[in-house]
């Protein structure tokens, strides 16, 4: 069997590459948790895998923290490549973002667009595809690098929770007038791309071109969450005076801040298409799997 590495098997994506790679292959997992096959901190550590050898590494294992972002994102992808640099694996697959594009880049934008990424996390993945493509090219490995949009399943986390429990609990605040459109992608989509197209190399973006609007989609999530409400609109003048006013409250410091607030007014989608078509897969309408509407997608991965 191909011996196969996860790195981040323990997050949203990595429990979905470990389902669709179970059969035929033997897997090994690297991360900070016991239970890993390889207990390692990417971000303070060189892993150790001794005379192991790898066919296929999945590099998943990242952060959106941008305090966290170049540690784990760059440093410790670098860290990665190090302790393979007399053991190079045949395959070797980076879970990118959508981030390493400028919110400024607009709709429909495509694998050959520049990167120019609006914040750290962002800039940390761009980093890390460059340290990638000129040390595949030394280490004579097939690199794959995949973009994917915002991700949704089951153990989402980070923004994307952070979002959800603020719309849940209703501390969402939307702009009034706002209608900037994002892309989003279930994992399970994402996951069950990569199984086919692991040894392909190149680079996808993955996103399943719905482009729903920010409030349609943070609508879906509190009908995810047992009931569809409508949430507070405001006029941007007020939503500054709400910040002026409490800006110490956590929960306005992460709907209503500047930086919040201009981010979340600009649309910026992605062309999944080339993912979709080499993987010879459709994608699921996201939005209906977040309100659970779907009939056809397996809620129980």
């Amino acid at each position: 069997m191909e011996r196969i590495l996860i790195t981040g098997s323990s997050g949203m994506l990595g429990r979905y590459l470990k389902e669709q790679f179970d059969n035929g292959f033997d897997i090994f997992s690297l991360g900070r948790n016991p239970g890993n096959s390889f207990r390692c901190d990417l971000s303070a550590q060189t892993p150790e895998f001794g005379d192991n050898h790898f066919d296929t590494i999945i590099h998943a294992a990242g952060t959106e923290d941008p305090l966290l972002a170049m540690a784990l994102n760059y440093e410790g992808t670098r860290r990665l490549t190090d302790a393979l640099h007399n053991n190079p694996p045949c395959n070797f697959v980076y879970i990118s973002s959508y981030r390493v594009y400028s919110r400024d880049a607009g709709e429909n934008v495509g694998e050959e667009s520049n990167l120019w990424a609006s914040d750290e996390t962002g800039r940390s993945k761009a980093l890390t595809e460059k340290h990638l493509s000129d040390w595949a090219g030394k280490s004579g490995v097939n690199l794959t690098i995949i973009r994917p949009a915002r991700m949704f399943g089951n153990g989402v986390s980070g923004e994307t929770l952070s979002l959800f429990n603020d719309a849940v609990k209703g501390y969402y605040v939307h702009i009034r007038d706002n209608d900037a459109r994002i892309s989003i992608v279930t994992a399970f989509d994402v996951a069950r791309g990569i199984r086919i197209l692991y040894h392909r190399g190149g680079v996808f973006n993955a996103a399943d071109g719905t482009n729903p609007r920010l409030i349609e989609l943070v609508e879906a999530m509190t009908a995810n969450a047992g009931a569809k409400k409508r949430m507070t609109h405001l006029p941007v003048s007020w939503a500054e005076w709400c910040w002026r006013l409490a800006f110490w409250i956590p929960s306005v410091r992460r709907n209503l801040s500047p930086q919040v607030v201009e981010a979340r007014m600009k649309t910026l989608t992605l062309d999944g298409s080339n993912f979709e078509r080499a993987a010879g897969i459709s994608y699921f309408d996201t939005l209906s799997v977040i309100e659970r509407t779907n009939k056809d997608y397996p809620y129980s991965s």
